[in-house]
C-alpha cells in the first residue's frame, strides 16, 4: 500500500467508529440522491479510511490505490434484489453488517450498548426486539427511533464506571425525546448492529468466563410457516420467558429478572433446556 504503517480494514471488527459513521452517511446519500453509484461510495470510503489512518495523498498512484482497495470490499457490500410496492423488482446495493462489535458506542451524550451485548439487560432486549419486529413489519420511522431510544441512554457513574442508566419502560417518552434529533442514517446503523446481534444470539457462539457457549438449542423451533411475515425475529415469546424465569426465583421477581443481564438469563434457559433433554433421554432408556 505504499505506507507500511497504514492498515486497511478487511472485516467489520477492524473498522473504526468514525469510519463507520462516514460509511453510514455516504450510504444514505447513495440511497437518496440519484447519480451516486456504489463505486463512488466505495472509493469515497477507502479514501476517508486512508486519511483517517494517517495516509498522506500525493498523486495519481494514491488514486490507483484507492481503486484497488475499492475492489476488496466484497465483505462489506452485496448486490441484492428487492420488490417494491408496485411489484417491480429492482437491483440494489446492500450493506452487509455482520459483527457484534458496536461501532457506535456513543451518540452525543448518550451511551449505547457494549459490544457483544455484554451489558444488555433482559428487559431492554425484550423491548428492543419487540420494537424491531414492529419496524421490520411496517417500516415505520417512529419504531426505528424507538429502537434507538431503548438502546441509547444517558450514562451514570457506578463504582467509577460509566454505565447506561437502567432501562425503565415508563420513561419511553423521555427516551424518545433524547433521540428526536438523531439522524436517520445513524438510526439505521444502530438497527444494523442490533439486528445482527439478535441473529447471532440465536446461532452464534459467545465466550463467557472463558467458556464457549452457544444458545442455539434454546431457540430450537419448528420451521416458519409459509405465510410468515419476512424480517420478523423468531423468538421464544419473551414475555413468557420473563414470567417463567421469574417464577423460578433465580434472579428475583419479574422486575429483578428484567434488570438481569441478558446473557445470564440465556445461561439459565440453556441450563433448563439441557436438564430437560437429559431427563427425556433417561426416560427413554
Amino acid at each position: 500500500m505504499g505506507q507500511k504503517d497504514v492498515q486497511f480494514p478487511e472485516c467489520w471488527e477492524e473498522v473504526k467508529p468514525l469510519e463507520w459513521l462516514h460509511l453510514l452517511k455516504i450510504r444514505d446519500k447513495m440511497m437518496k440522491k440519484p447519480g451516486i453509484s456504489l463505486r463512488d461510495v466505495k472509493r469515497d470510503w477507502c479514501a476517508y479510511v486512508l486519511k483517517n489512518r494517517g495516509h498522506r495523498f500525493g498523486g495519481v498512484d494514491d488514486m490507483l490505490m484507492v481503486d484497488r482497495l475499492a475492489d476488496t470490499l466484497d465483505w462489506m457490500w452485496m448486490i441484492g434484489e428487492d420488490t417494491g410496492l408496485d411489484g417491480v423488482t429492482v437491483t440494489e446495493a446492500q450493506l452487509t453488517y455482520d459483527c457484534t462489535v458496536n461501532l457506535l458506542p456513543k451518540w452525543r451524550y448518550l451511551q449505547g450498548p457494549a459490544s457483544h451485548g455484554a451489558d444488555l439487560t433482559f428487559g431492554e432486549f425484550r423491548q428492543a426486539a419487540a420494537v424491531m419486529n414492529q419496524y421490520n413489519a411496517g417500516q415505520n420511522p417512529a419504531d426505528l427511533r424507538a429502537l434507538c431510544a431503548i438502546l441509547y441512554r444517558k450514562p451514570v457513574k457506578e463504582k467509577g464506571c460509566a454505565l447506561r442508566e437502567p432501562f425503565r419502560p415508563q420513561y419511553m417518552g423521555r427516551y424518545m425525546g433524547l433521540v428526536r434529533d438523531m439522524p436517520e442514517w445513524i438510526q439505521w446503523g444502530i438497527y444494523a448492529w442490533f439486528a445482527y446481534f439478535c441473529d447471532y444470539l440465536f446461532t452464534g457462539t459467545f465466550i463467557i468466563e472463558g467458556v464457549e457457549v452457544c444458545f442455539a438449542p434454546v431457540f430450537e423451533r419448528k420451521k416458519p410457516e409459509a405465510d410468515a411475515q419476512p424480517g420478523i425475529i423468531q423468538n421464544l415469546g419473551m414475555n413468557s420467558v420473563l414470567y417463567s424465569v421469574a417464577e423460578s426465583g433465580v434472579f428475583g421477581n419479574v422486575d429483578a429478572t428484567d434488570d438481569t443481564q441478558l446473557l445470564r438469563v440465556m445461561m439459565k434457559l440453556l441450563d433448563d433446556k439441557q436438564r430437560a433433554d437429559e431427563m427425556m433421554r433417561n426416560l427413554k432408556k
